[in-house]
C-alpha cells in the first residue's frame, strides 16, 4: 500500500515535470530561433539601407559585410521575381538559379520574413538561412549551420538542472510524507485488525464455548452416573453427538472463512456447470424441504456455465437455502433465478414468502455469527456464520450480494458471480 501510494504521487510529478519540461524546452528553442532571427534580421536591414544610401549600388557592399560579426555570414539581395543580383560568396550570381521558390524567400513573401535550414544548391554547404522582404527585393542573411549555430539554436540547459534539483527535491519529500501517512494508515489498520481479532476471538469461544459445555455436561453425567438406564445413557450419548456434530460444523465454517480471507489466490477455479451444482444442493436439502413442507422454483432458462470453484458455489446456494429453512417458517416457497447476464457476470435471486427479518436487522445479515434472535438461532443448530460465508463466496467470485425483504413478505437475496 505505501510503495503503491508513494508510486501514484510520484507518477503523477513526473508526468507534470515531463510536460512542463517539454513545454519549457519547445519555447527555448523558439526564443533562441527568434534571437538568431532577430540578428540576422538586423544584417538584412542594414543591407538595405545601405543600398538606398547608394541608390541600389551594390558595388562597394563587400566592404560593409566585412563588418559584420559572423565572418563566415553569406549575404543575398534577390529581385522581388526571384532573381539573385548579389551574394558575397558567389562570384557569378549571374549563373544561380531563380530563388523565387526557395523556402525562407516563400515564407519572407507571405508573412515579411521567413527561415529555413537546408544544404545550398550553389555551394553545396549547409545554412541557417533568414530572408526579409522590402519594397523592392529581399535581402537574405545566412550563417553556415556548424557547430557555433548549432549552439546559438540550442535551449539553455538551466531549466533543465533546476527541474532535474526540483524533481529530486518533490520525490524526497513525497517519500517521506507517504511514509510518514502509511505509517499512521499501518498503526490505524494494525488498531483496526487488533480489535477485529480480538473481537472474532471472543465470539468464535462463545459460540465454541455453548457446544463444548453441553458435551462436557453430557459425558460427566454418564461418568458420574454409570448405573443410568440403557435408554437414559443413549439419550445423553446422541445428546453429546449432535453438539460434535454442530462444533466440527462451527470450526469448518470458521476454517472455511479464513481460507477465503486469507488465501483467496489459493482457491482453485475450474469450468462448471451450474445447474449440476444446484441439483446436488437440492437433493441434499430435499428432506429438510419436505419436513418444512417448502416448495421450490428454480429457473435457469438452460446451461449456466461459469468458472468457479465448486466447494465455494455450493456452498453459497446450500447457505441460503439452510438459512431459509431454518428460519423462513414452515409452507414457504422459495426461488433460485438467473435474473440476467452481462460481458462479464451472471445474476441471480434466491427469495423465500417466509417471515422476512426487521429493517434494522438488514445491514447485519452478512456479519459472523449475527443473530436476529439469538435463543431460537441457537436451537436451530446454525453456527452463525452461513450468510457470512455467502458473502464472502461472492465476493471471491468478484461478484456481490444485497439483502432486502420482499413487497409480498419474506427475504430477497439479489447476487452476481463472474464469469
Amino acid at each position: 500500500m505505501k510503495k503503491q501510494l508513494f508510486g501514484y504521487y510520484l507518477l503523477l510529478f513526473l508526468a507534470f515535470a515531463i510536460s512542463v519540461l517539454a513545454f519549457q524546452y519547445h519555447r527555448e528553442k523558439r526564443y533562441k530561433a527568434n534571437l538568431l532571427n532577430t540578428i540576422l534580421n538586423d544584417t538584412n536591414e542594414m543591407v538595405f539601407h545601405y543600398m538606398t544610401m547608394h541608390h541600389g549600388s551594390l558595388a562597394r557592399m563587400d566592404s560593409l559585410i566585412v563588418l559584420f560579426p559572423y565572418k563566415d555570414e553569406r549575404v543575398t539581395v534577390i529581385e522581388l521575381n526571384g532573381k539573385v543580383v548579389y551574394d558575397n560568396a558567389v562570384s557569378h550570381v549571374e549563373r544561380m538559379e531563380n530563388h523565387f521558390t526557395r523556402p525562407e524567400v516563400a515564407l519572407a513573401r507571405a508573412t515579411g520574413s521567413g527561415s529555413d535550414i537546408r544544404t545550398s544548391h550553389t555551394i553545396g554547404r549547409r545554412y541557417y538561412y533568414h530572408a526579409t522582404l522590402f519594397n523592392s527585393c529581399y535581402v537574405r542573411s545566412a550563417l553556415p549551420y556548424d557547430v557555433a549555430v548549432t549552439s546559438l539554436l540550442s535551449p539553455d540547459n538551466l531549466y533543465f538542472y533546476f527541474w532535474l534539483m526540483l524533481t529530486f527535491l518533490v520525490t524526497a519529500i513525497l517519500f517521506y510524507f507517504s511514509n510518514r501517512f502509511n505509517s499512521q494508515m499501518q498503526r490505524a489498520q494494525d488498531d483496526h485488525d487488533a480489535t477485529i481479532r480480538r473481537r472474532l476471538t471472543h465470539q468464535v469461544a462463545h459460540e465454541l464455548k455453548t457446544p463444548l459445555s453441553s458435551i462436557i455436561g453430557y459425558m460427566e453425567t454418564l461418568h458420574d452416573n454409570p448405573t443410568l438406564p440403557a435408554e437414559r445413557q443413549q439419550f445423553f450419548i446422541e445428546r453429546s453427538f449432535a453438539q460434535a456434530q454442530r462444533l466440527n460444523q462451527l470450526l469448518q465454517d470458521i476454517l472455511l472463512l479464513n481460507e477465503m480471507n486469507e488465501a483467496p489466490q489459493a482457491v482453485e477455479m475450474e469450468l462448471l456447470c451450474l445447474n449440476k451444482t444446484i441439483d446436488q444442493v437440492l437433493q441434499d436439502v430435499a428432506l429438510m424441504l419436505q419436513q418444512k413442507n417448502m416448495q421450490i422454483e428454480t429457473s435457469f432458462g438452460g446451461e449456466v456455465w461459469l468458472k468457479a470453484n465448486p466447494m465455494l458455489v455450493y456452498s453459497v446456494f446450500r447457505n441460503l437455502l439452510d438459512n431459509a429453512i431454518s428460519y423462513a417458517g414452515e409452507n414457504v416457497s422459495l426461488r433460485i433465478a438467473l435474473t440476467g447476464e452481462d460481458d462479464t457476470h451472471f445474476f441471480f435471486v434466491f427469495s423465500d414468502t417466509g417471515t422476512g427479518v426487521a429493517a434494522e436487522h438488514l445491514s447485519h445479515l452478512f456479519d459472523r455469527f449475527y443473530r436476529v434472535d439469538k435463543g431460537r438461532s441457537r436451537k436451530t443448530g446454525g453456527t452463525g456464520l452461513g450468510l457470512s460465508i455467502v458473502k464472502n463466496a461472492v465476493e471471491l467470485h468478484r461478484g456481490a450480494i444485497t439483502v432486502s425483504n420482499r413487497a409480498g413478505g419474506g427475504l430477497e437475496f439479489h447476487f452476481s458471480l463472474h464469469k
